[in-house]
Formats: C-alpha cells, structure tokens, sequence
C-alpha cells in the first residue's frame, strides 16, 4: 500500500509542468562541475557549477542520466555523470589500480552507448574517453587550480564548448540512453504486485537519499539481502516484484518529498516524517498539515531561507491555522469551505527511521483530508492549557517540542527513539498518547522539577484521553471528559489539590525570603508529588514560620486553610495518573498567581 500509494503520487507530480520531477532513465542529483570539451574531445577548462561557502562547495541539482546503484567495492560506472574516480581516473583514495579500472570501466560504458551516434556532442564525449591518460591527469592546465576540489568526490557533467546546456540533456543523447536502459532491462519478467501487469521486474530499487541518520549514498525501503530471504528459489528483490516502472516511480516520489520543505518533517534525531495529498492541487491541505505539525520549526538540513512567495504562503496558512484552532476552542466545528479544501481526498503520512543500509516504517497514515485534519486539531485542543505571559504569542505546541520535553537537558539527539512514532500514531489517529510518553515525562519532572507550559499541557493531554478512552468504552461515550484549561477549584481529586498545595507553600516560602536561591521545589518536589505523608506534614510545619513573616500571609494562610479543607489525610503514595494530577494543579496554582498580578494591573 506504501508503494502503491508512493507510485500514484509519482504519476500526479509527472502530470505538474512545475514539479520538477524526472523522467523514468533520470534522477536528481548533486553536481559541483561541468568539464568544457571541443569538437574533438580536449578538455578546454573546468567550469564550477557549486556555489563557494567559505571552504567549502555546494553543489547545485541537475536532472542527470539515472545514476547506478553501488554496493561493497565493485566498480560501476554512470553515465555522463560521475566522480573524478570514473572521469578522470583518479581520487583521494590511494588505490591507483582501482581508479584506473573505473575509468576503464567509464570509458567502456560511454562508447558502448554513445559511439554510434551522429551527435557533435556524443561524439566530443567519445573522443574525450578515447585520448584522455589518467596517469598525465594532475599535470593538466585545465584541472590543477581545482585539483583538490575535483578530487574530493563530486559530480561532474559534460558540456560542449560554444553549446548551451550540458551534453546529457541533448535530445538524441537522451534517447539513445533510454533505448539502452531498455536493452539492459531485467531479464526476468513477473506480474508486478502495484500494477498487476506483466513487466520486467527490477533486482535492486533506485537508492532512497534524505532519511536523516541513514547512509549518505543512499538506502533501501524494500531489499533482501540473506538466503533466509530466499523464497521458492527467488533471490533478492524477485521475492517481491516490482516492476522497474514502479520501482524508479515510488523511489522518485519519496526522493522528492524527502527533499521538499513543504512536504517533510523531522520528529527527532531518528524519525523522518513525509505527507502528501493525493490531489494535484493538494498544496493548501500540505501546508496546512505542515503548520499544524511542524510550526514552523525546521531541521538544519532544510532551514535555508525561503522564497518571497512561500513566506507569504506561509504566513497566510499560520494565520488559517490559528483560526481554525480558535474556532475549535470556542466549541464551534472545522469550516472546509473556509479552509478551502477537499476533506473527501485521500492524505498520506509516512514516518521512517534509517537501519543501517535499509530504512524501516515507524508508521503509516492514510485516510481523508477531513479526518486527518479533525484528529490533529483535537490533539491540539487536548493539549490547550493556560499559558504564561512569556509564551502567549504562541497558540499551539509543535510535536517536536513535546518530544524535545521527554529528553535529558532537552538534547534533541537523546528523545527517546520509540516515543516519536507512537506519539504520532496516536496524534493521527485519536488515540491516548504512548504511556511511555506520560511516564517518561513525570520522570523528567521530578528529576528537573520543572513543570513548564508544555509539559503541563501535555500531562493534560495524556490525562484527558486516556479518561475519554475509558469512559467510552464503559458508557458509550454518554459522560463529558473535563479536565480544565486553567486551575479548577472545585477539582477534589487527592493528586491536583496536593500541586496546589504545594505551589502555595513555595510561594509563601518565596514571599517570606525574597531573593531565595533554592526553594521547596529544588528540594522536595520529587518526593511530594510520590509519597506526600512523608514530606507535607515537615512543609506545613515550616510554612507556619513562612506565613508570619510574609507581607500578605495572612491571605496564603487562607488558601491553604482552602486546600486542606476536602483533602483528609494525607495519602501514602500517589499512582502515576495522581501524580500527573500533581504537577498539573502545581502549574494552574502557579499560573493563577500571576494572572492575578495582571489582573490588578
């Protein structure tokens, strides 16, 4: 279904004049250089198609003849474009031989395909291949002032001297590179499992480049690589057929989405998220999910400025988000007319990790446009908590931020490794969030003891779905699930009122000693909010003296008489569900100190 799906999303952007996608034979690639040839094949100059950063060339994209798939230490050459190994017979390696057998193996392709054809510049790359002597190859005017940037691994093209454009985007040479794709085509033949038609099946797919962790060269979706794979004698990707059709179709599609900034998102050090919309015109529905996911946050790799027209894209889209997400609070139901999309169209998510050469499936999503959307802003209404006055330009919580909560000193590249693909699949389907996720953050907060914006926000979130699961399941869904934005003071629940408490007592303790290095929290928070008869009964005791010396005791002294009078004993220990309860009345007690200060104000 992955592939199937991957293979019509191929077929829709091959029908968008301005998606830039290639044709079945070509692919995207990196190329730094372009070597100048005349009429007869002698190198004239070298032309550097890389933009210079400081020490460092970047590469631009060209459409290039399909590059080959390289595994271990064989030596397999591209076609017109290539690494100085097979252009020029030398690399940084050391391995002479090896380097003069590529080019060998280069020189041997490039006439096999090209020496017959009437074309100047076939016939210059010909020539090229024929008179040029790889040993004699660093005494060349043209290359010794670029020498060491040759060298160091990047493409390099062709291009005839006084033409325009480079010598394999040249019509015939184009053709004559499919006839010969064709020629060399899998001999072995089988009804293809996405189309169901008889075609060449291909042994090896097209190499998947953009999974963050994953092999530069390039890894593999679909691969088998071990005789325990081997079923009824079919080795390698023949226990699977795929047509070359489809193979280069879904690998060209999911190529594309990985290098797009719309289209792709990084959950955390190992997760690479990509969705798309199965319309041709599915731009609105792409960005939309996009902002209500990413918020704006982007990875280095994809965090290079945008364009003029997609910041206004952008900036449009934030602000349909943000109404979509305020009509959702006030109660009021999702306008489709207003956000103008198709609800009724199919919307793919696909979430991959890299696994050494091989690339693994976290998760997959596929349902409607309208579905998708609902899901995603009740995750984001779930998780609506009252926020302080520092964070009240933000209206809603990025999934990496929730992610970024659950590591230690909130070191992106320590997130838990199966925490991102559960929290997604619940984020896109309704159900509860992972309990490790719940559980991984109370234990964070009890070793930071910290309960910030976006970790009370999502203590509640996992709270109030877990409680909606179950009252569903045991009432059919006749009860109403509440858990409040901001502090309930009519909440009896043991756990909430005891983070209220708490609260109160550091603030009393605060009031008491202004200007106070370490508080209550620093030293009994974690305790508290676990096994509160052993810690309370001490920080009541302390709080006496706290009272009498504050300025405005006398009204906290009150709040706790408050507090205490629906709580009873105090109990031994709190369950996990009562110590999220906790850390929850902790942040709404906290957060309605101050939104009394701006009240008074």
């Amino acid at each position: 279904m992955i592939i199937g799906a991957l293979y019509a999303h191929y077929k829709t952007l091959a029908e968008r004049p301005d998606s830039g996608i290639p044709r079945q034979g070509f692919a995207k690639a990196p190329v730094m250089f372009a070597f100048n040839l005349s009429a007869d094949g002698a190198l004239l100059n070298v032309i550097p198609l890389a933009n210079r950063q400081g020490k460092k060339w970047v590469p631009i994209e060209l459409e290039i003849p399909e590059p080959p798939k390289r595994s271990g230490t064989g030596v397999t050459p591209g076609f017109l474009c290539d690494n100085s190994m097979y252009i020029i017979g030398n690399d940084t390696k050391g391995k002479p031989d090896r380097s003069r057998k590529a080019f060998d193996a280069s020189r041997a392709l490039h006439l096999q395909v090209l020496g017959s054809l009437q074309d100047e510049g076939a016939q210059a790359v010909c020539r090229y291949f024929e008179r040029w002597d790889p040993s004699a190859a660093n005494e060349h005017l043209a290359l010794r002032s670029l020498w060491d940037d040759i060298l160091s691994g990047g493409n390099i093209v062709f291009r005839l001297d006084g033409s325009t454009g480079y010598i394999h985007d040249r019509p015939a040479v184009r053709a004559v590179w499919l006839q010969f794709r064709e020629q060399s085509s899998s001999e072995v033949k089988g009804q293809c499992l996405v189309t169901g038609q008889e075609a060449p099946v291909a042994r090896i797919h097209p190499a998947i480049k953009g999974v963050r962790g994953a092999q530069t060269s390039g890894a593999a979706l679909v691969s088998f690589n071990l005789n325990a794979f081997t079923s009824y004698a079919k080795t390698q990707n023949f226990n699977a057929p795929i047509s070359e059709e489809v193979a280069f179709g879904y690998t060209t599609a999911l190529n594309h989405l990985l290098s797009s900034q719309r289209n792709r998102l990084q959950l955390d050090a190992n997760t690479t998220v990509v969705f798309w919309s199965e319309r041709p015109d599915g731009v609105r529905e792409e960005s939309l999910i996009a902002q209500l996911l990413d918020l704006g946050e982007h990875d280095g790799a994809h965090s290079e400025a945008r364009s003029e027209t997609a910041s206004i894209e952008d900036s449009a889209t934030t602000q349909l988000v943000r109404d979509v997400l305020e009509r959702i609070r006030a109660g009021r139901p999702i306008d489709f007319d207003l956000l103008e999309v198709d609800a009724d169209s199919r919307f793919f998510v696909l979430g991959l990790s890299p696994n050494a050469s091989r690339l693994s499936v976290r998760f997959w999503y596929a349902d409607t446009f309208g579905n998708l959307i609902s899901r995603v802003v009740q995750h984001h209404a779930d998780l609506t908590v009252v926020q302080p006055s520092y964070e009240r330009n933000s209206s809603f919580i990025s999934v990496r931020s929730i992610l970024r909560e659950t590591a230690p000193l909130r070191d992106w590249e320590r997130v838990p490794p199966l925490l991102s693909g559960g929290l997604m699949r619940s984020v896109l389907t309704g159900l509860p969030y992972p309990e490790g996720l719940y559980t991984t953050l109370i234990s964070r907060i009890r070793a930071d003891h910290e309960v910030n914006y976006v970790r009370a926000a999502v203590i509640k979130g996992a709270l109030i779905r877990k409680k909606r699961v179950r009252i569903g399941s045991n009432s059919n869904g006749s009860q109403e699930v509440s858990l409040t934005v901001s502090l309930d003071r009519k909440n009896t629940n043991r756990g909430y009122r005891l983070g209220r408490l708490f609260a109160v007592l550091e603030k009393v303790q605060l009031e008491a000693n202004p200007g106070l290095n370490a508080t209550i929290r620093d030293r009994y928070f974690g305790a508290a909010s676990a096994t509160p008869r052993a810690v309370f009964p001490q920080l009541l005791r302390l709080a006496q003296h706290h009272v009498s010396k504050a300025t405005y005791g006398s009204i906290s002294d009150k709040l706790i008489e408050e507090i205490l009078s629906e709580l009873g004993d105090f109990p031994t220990h709190l369950s996990l569900e009562d110590q999220g309860l906790f850390m929850l009345g902790y942040y709404h007690q906290r957060q309605a100190f101050y939104q009394k200060a701006e009240t008074k104000e």
